[in-house]
């Protein structure tokens, strides 16, 4: 079976949704933000197609393909702890797009609330710049009611299933987002995903995978930032707090950190990736140190 990665026209995916994307890409060089979301199921081929829909912005801004080196990849998020370094590096870079891939961001207690704050700052604050943004999501109806008064999504590529040779798609505007979300509130909890079908798409089409070379270097990126997140999961679920941690919560600096735990004596309860991570309970003994200090430099003062 010959398995195709480029249609006859140049492209891995179809005419239609290149036009659109070009469209996206006028907008931002009208300062204008633009958010195009992609969703879909585990495996659908978000990343995939995201990856193919950047490869084609840079190309269209005579750039090389997306970097997917495991230290080397400004344009791909993995996760939202990545997202505004990135970002930034993007626009020191002159790219023309960033993907937030969600990358298990969603198990975690709180992360949707984090995520649509990020996006709202995001978009509050670096409007002008001329980077348009993909997020990958398994479900787009989690975004913020916030972004969509203020026009910020701007395409929906709703991924409806994928073989070994092509995924498929569907292309929704704002307006028929808005749709969606209203009957995505109105359909009860086990028929939620019928709200599709309940809207007409703009338009739709098909994209072909990775070439395989490509495919196994992104598939190394994806589950490297998965590795990632599951020992900060496992960092956090166990309470363990770093240097750089500590100081943050105690708003000191880390040389203060160190100097005071070393005084008192703690002592690190494991090494993870040569960090030495103390117990939450450490947090409590400093804010007593702090109290002590608080209370000396009281006494110490001279009177009025």
């Amino acid at each position: 079976m010959k398995i195709r990665y480029i249609y006859d026209h140049g492209l891995p995916f179809s005419q239609k949704l290149a036009e659109n994307i070009r469209s996206q890409l006028k907008r931002i060089d009208g300062k204008r933000a633009s958010l195009v979301i992609l969703d879909g199921g585990i495996g659908s081929g978000k990343t995939t197609l995201a990856i193919e829909l950047m490869d084609y912005t840079n190309k269209e801004r005579g750039l090389t393909t997306v970097s997917l080196g495991l230290k080397d990849h400004p344009q791909m998020a993995l996760g939202g702890k990545q997202f505004s370094s990135q970002f930034r590096a993007c626009d020191k870079l002159k790219l023309p797009a960033i993907t937030y891939d969600e990358a298990g961001d969603f198990s975690r207690r709180g992360a949707i609330t984090q995520f649509n704050m990020m996006l709202n700052r995001l978009f509050e604050t670096y409007r002008g710049f001329k980077i348009m943004v993909i997020v990958c999501l398994p479900n787009f109806n989690v975004l913020d009611n916030q972004l969509f008064d203020n026009q910020i999504p701007r395409m929906l590529i709703h991924i409806t299933g994928r073989n070994m040779k092509y995924g498929n798609f569907k292309v929704y505007s704002l307006s028929q987002m808005n749709w969606i979300r209203y009957w995505f509130d109105k359909l009860p909890k086990g028929a939620k995903h019928k709200c599709f079908s309940k809207v007409e798409p703009n338009f739709q089409g098909h994209f072909l995978n990775l070439l395989p070379g490509r495919e196994r270097i992104l598939d190394k990126l994806s589950t490297f930032g998965k590795k990632n997140l599951l020992k900060q999961t496992d960092i956090a679920m166990r309470g363990l707090l770093d240097y750089q941690e500590i100081a943050n919560q105690t708003n000191r600096s880390i040389n203060w950190v160190r100097l005071n735990l070393k005084q008192m004596k703690i002592e690190h309860v494991t090494l993870i990736d040569q960090k030495k991570m103390f117990d939450k309970t450490v947090l409590a003994a400093l804010y007593s140190r702090l109290d002590e200090i608080k209370q000396s430099d009281k006494r110490g003062r001279p009177k009025k």
